[in-house]
C-alpha cells in the first residue's frame, strides 16, 4: 500500500486535515460531473457515484502520485457511448448495464498487459493531432445525442448522419421550459467559467434545479425528472464476457483504445505533478493501478475509469499532500449514497443534460486544431482526419484510424 509511505516522513496533522477536507470538496464535485459521465457511457447515474467510490479508493492505495484523482470522466464515457450508439444499444437499458462493466474489465486486463511489456515508456510517441481530432469527434458525437434530452426528447444513437435525423425527428416531442432550462444552464456554466472559475457552477446548477422542482413542481408542466435509484453501497458483480457475443473483437479494440487514452492523459497529468512538487512517480506501477482501479469498476458495473485532471486540479488547489485525500473522497461518497441519493428524483433531466453537455464543450480540442491551422498545416489535415472518421464511421473504426495516424 503505496499510500502508508506517502504519509510517514514528515506527514503532519496539519497536512493530514487538509488531505481529508480536499477529499471531501472532490466528492462533492464530482457528484454531478460523474452522473452526467455515467449517463453518456449508456448507464443510470447512478453509476457515475458508484464509480466515485471503490476505483478511487484502489487507486489511492496503489498509485505512487500524491496529487492526482481519478474517476467517471469524459474520455472513457464518451468512447463507450459512442460505442454502445454503433452497436444500436439504448442507453441504461440491461444490454447496456451487462455490456459496459465487460468493457471496464478488458480495459484492465489491457493495463496488466501495458505493465508486463513496460508499456509507460510509449506515451511520449502518441501523436497529439490524432488524439485531440479523436478527442473532438468523440465529444462532438456525444454532444449530439445528448441534444434531444435538452428540449424533452431521447438520446440518439450513430454516426453524424443519424444523428442529424434524430434531432429532427425529436422536433414532436419539443418542450419549451425543458429548453430553457437546459439550454439556460450551458449559457450560465459557460459564462461563469469566464467570469469566476473557481466557483464550483455545476454543483450551483445541480442544487437550482432541485429548489425549483420543489417550489415549482416542474415535473407537473412536463419537465422530466431523473429516476429514482436505491440508497446504499453497490452491488458487485462478475462481468460476464459472453455478452459480447459477435462483436467481441470490436470490445477489444475499443478497450486498446479507452487503456491508450487513459494510459496516455493520465500519465502525461500526473507526471506534470510529480515535476511540479519533484516527487518520484513511477509509470509502470501506475500502470498497474490504472488496470486495479478497471477491475474495481468493473466489478461495481461502472465503465471504466480515467484520471481527471479538472478534480485533480481542485485536490491541488487544497493544498493535497497524500492520497489520503481519495480515501476520504471515497468515504465521503459512501455517505453520499447512504444519505444524498434519494435527492435525486428531484433533479430536472434538462438540467443535468445541461451540465454533461457543458463538461462535454470542455474536452473539445479547437484551440489545438487553430494552434495547428497557424504553426503545422499537415498536422491540421491529421487532426481533422480523425476527427471527421468520429463523426463518419463510429467511434471503433476513429481508434483503428487514429492508431494508423499515428
Amino acid at each position: 500500500m503505496r499510500l502508508f509511505s506517502q504519509i510517514k516522513k514528515g506527514y503532519s496533522s496539519k497536512a493530514a486535515i487538509k488531505d481529508i477536507f480536499s477529499g471531501i470538496v472532490v466528492a462533492l464535485v464530482s457528484i454531478p460531473i460523474s452522473m452526467g459521465y455515467s449517463q453518456i457511457a449508456g448507464l443510470p447515474s447512478i453509476y457515475g457515484l458508484y464509480g466515485s467510490l471503490l476505483p478511487i479508493l484502489v487507486y489511492g492505495l496503489l498509485t505512487t502520485s500524491r496529487q492526482f484523482v481519478v474517476g467517471v470522466d469524459a474520455m472513457p464515457a464518451v468512447m463507450v457511448g459512442g460505442m454502445l450508439a454503433q452497436f444500436g444499444i439504448m442507453a441504461e437499458t440491461k444490454e447496456a448495464m451487462r455490456l459496459v462493466p465487460v468493457i471496464s474489465l478488458l480495459t484492465a486486463l489491457w493495463f496488466f498487459a501495458f505493465y508486463v511489456l513496460k508499456a509507460g515508456r510509449i506515451v511520449k510517441y502518441i501523436s497529439t493531432p490524432v488524439m485531440g481530432g479523436f478527442i473532438s469527434g468523440v465529444g462532438l458525437t456525444i454532444i449530439m445525442m445528448q441534444v434531444p434530452k435538452l428540449f424533452g426528447g431521447t438520446p440518439g444513437t450513430g454516426e453524424i448522419i443519424v444523428l442529424l435525423q434524430h434531432i429532427w425527428n425529436q422536433r414532436e416531442n419539443f418542450h419549451l421550459l425543458s429548453l430553457c432550462l437546459g439550454a439556460g444552464t450551458v449559457v450560465i456554466i459557460l459564462v461563469c467559467k469566464k467570469l469566476i472559475p473557481k466557483v464550483p457552477m455545476t454543483i450551483i446548477m445541480l442544487v437550482i434545479g432541485g429548489l425549483l422542482q420543489v417550489i415549482f413542481k416542474l415535473d407537473r408542466y412536463g419537465v422530466k425528472l431523473m429516476a429514482p435509484v436505491e440508497s446504499g453501497l453497490p452491488k458487485l458483480i462478475i462481468p460476464d464476457i459472453k455478452v459480447a457475443g459477435d462483436n467481441f473483437l470490436e470490445l477489444i479494440m475499443l478497450s486498446l483504445g479507452i487503456a491508450g487514452v487513459i494510459m496516455a492523459q493520465t500519465l502525461l497529468a500526473s507526471g506534470n505533478y510529480a515535476k511540479k512538487y519533484h516527487v518520484p512517480m513511477d509509470n509502470n506501477a501506475e500502470l498497474l493501478a490504472y488496470g486495479a482501479m478497471n477491475v474495481a469498476a468493473g466489478v461495481t458495473g461502472c465503465c471504466p475509469i480515467n484520471g481527471s485532471v479538472s478534480r485533480s486540479g481542485i485536490a491541488d488547489s487544497q493544498g493535497t499532500k497524500s492520497q489520503l485525500m481519495s480515501v476520504s473522497a471515497a468515504l465521503t461518497m459512501v455517505l453520499v449514497l447512504f444519505i444524498g441519493t434519494p435527492l435525486i428524483k428531484y433533479l430536472p433531466v434538462p438540467i443535468l443534460t445541461g451540465i454533461v453537455i457543458t463538461a462535454l464543450i470542455g474536452i473539445l480540442e479547437f484551440d489545438l486544431a487553430k494552434r495547428l491551422w497557424k504553426s503545422v498545416r499537415n498536422e491540421w489535415f491529421i487532426f481533422m482526419i480523425a476527427l471527421l472518421a468520429v463523426l463518419l464511421f463510429g467511434t471503433i473504426n476513429g481508434v483503428i484510424i487514429g492508431v494508423v495516424l499515428s
